[in-house]
Parts: C-alpha cells; sequence; structure tokens
C-alpha cells in the first residue's frame, strides 16, 4: 500500500504538455525536454545540421528511425512518417506522434465495441423491467397514436368531414383506450422475454455482420485456450 505522505514520482515525459486525438499525441515543450524523456533525438530538431528550419518528419528509413529527406525519398516514405517535429518558438517544439497502423486499427475496434455494446446497453436499458415501467412506456406510445386517432376524426376531404357528435364518441373512446392503457392488468411471460432478447442479439449481429464473425471467432479461440 502506498505511504499517504508520498508523493508520485515525476518522470522527464511528464513535464511536456500532451493532447490525444484520434490519429495520435501531440506533445508541447523544449528541447531538453523532448531529448530528456527519450522522446526525440537531439538531431532530429528542425535547425540542426542538414535538417529544415521550421518542421522535419521522421520515420522508418532503412531499418531505423531517422529524418526523412523531403525530397531524397519516395513520396509513400514521407506519408508513412510516425512523429512530425515543428519549431512553435525560439526553443519549444510541438511534436506529432501518429499511431501505427496496428495501435489506429486496435483503437478503431475499441471504439467500434463500445458503441456496439453502448447501442445493445441503451436499447435493453430502455426496456421495461417491472409492471410500471411497462404501463408507463405502452400508454406514452398508445396516447401518442391516439392524438394521431383524434386529429384524424377532426379533418375534413373536400368538404366532407365527421359530425360533432361522432368526434366527441371518438373522443371518449380514446380517452377510455388511454385510461386502459395506463392502468390495464399487465402479465409477464418468461419466454417473449427470452425472444425479445433473441431478437437484439440477431439484430446486431445482422447490422454488423463482419463484427459479430469476429466476436464469434475470438471467443471461440477463448474458449478454446481454456479447454
Amino acid at each position: 500500500m502506498a505511504n499517504a505522505n508520498s508523493t508520485p514520482i515525476r518522470t522527464p515525459l511528464d513535464r511536456l504538455k500532451v493532447d490525444e486525438y484520434s490519429w495520435g499525441k501531440l506533445y508541447r515543450g523544449s528541447e531538453a525536454e523532448f531529448v530528456a524523456a527519450g522522446l526525440i533525438k537531439p538531431g532530429w530538431f528542425p535547425g540542426k545540421p542538414g535538417n529544415p528550419k521550421t518542421s522535419v518528419r521522421v520515420g522508418m528509413l532503412d531499418g531505423e528511425m531517422k529524418v526523412l529527406p523531403y525530397l531524397a525519398v519516395s513520396e509513400s516514405v514521407r506519408k508513412k512518417y510516425t512523429i512530425k517535429i515543428f519549431r512553435s518558438g525560439k526553443s519549444r517544439f510541438e511534436v506529432w506522434v501518429r499511431y501505427s497502423e496496428e495501435e489506429q486499427d486496435r483503437r478503431d475496434l475499441n471504439k467500434r465495441i463500445e458503441k456496439l455494446y453502448a447501442e445493445k446497453k441503451r436499447e435493453l436499458d430502455e426496456a421495461p423491467k417491472t409492471t410500471g415501467d411497462f404501463l408507463k412506456s405502452g400508454s406514452w406510445k398508445i396516447k401518442g397514436f391516439m392524438e394521431i386517432v383524434h386529429s384524424m376524426f377532426r379533418e375534413d376531404e373536400n368538404g366532407f368531414h365527421y359530425a360533432p357528435e361522432v368526434v366527441e364518441e371518438a373522443q371518449e373512446l380514446i380517452a377510455d383506450l388511454v385510461s386502459l392503457a395506463e392502468n390495464g392488468r399487465v402479465c409477464f411471460d418468461p419466454i417473449r422475454q427470452k425472444y425479445f432478447l433473441d431478437y437484439i442479439e440477431r439484430k446486431f449481429e445482422k447490422e454488423n455482420p463482419e463484427f459479430s464473425a469476429f466476436m464469434k471467432t475470438t471467443l471461440a479461440v477463448g474458449k478454446a485456450a481454456l479447454e
């Protein structure tokens, strides 16, 4: 257990200001701070011998990370830079560190998983859990539909319309139906509940076939590893 009076150990990397984006991370700091953190080599900074004055790109070239000469390498190599360094002041720099393709794929997959689970959770959370929930949800839907029915009784077409007594009777019937929806007896069927849960599962499999296949394969591999 950590001592209550202890303080967290700060590393050189902690001294850099960092913002995280979908494509990677943006660091801000001085040359000394970047070098101390081990993030940037001294010879990579703009303005160093052989480097452009304002910005450089660093990527894998000939098996090692190095500054990419803008004209001496192909465009495909230039586009695969991992780090981009900008001079933002006399002794201040901004460093863009892009995620690798593998890391970006992993993050995209995690986001998709989170989104799908959030959508499924929302549908399940919105489903009624008690008799009161069902009455509230059902009566709200029926009341909304009855408002449409009521407006249809009041409409006219080419001069024709329902007589006032018909509209009044419709209002009374609608009021009875809404009251029935709000106070009617409710039954619970576990088999129908299972059908509902299966429907939710099939719905997401149908809408995301590739993802569902991936998840099934992943679960199968995990299950086999436990056997």
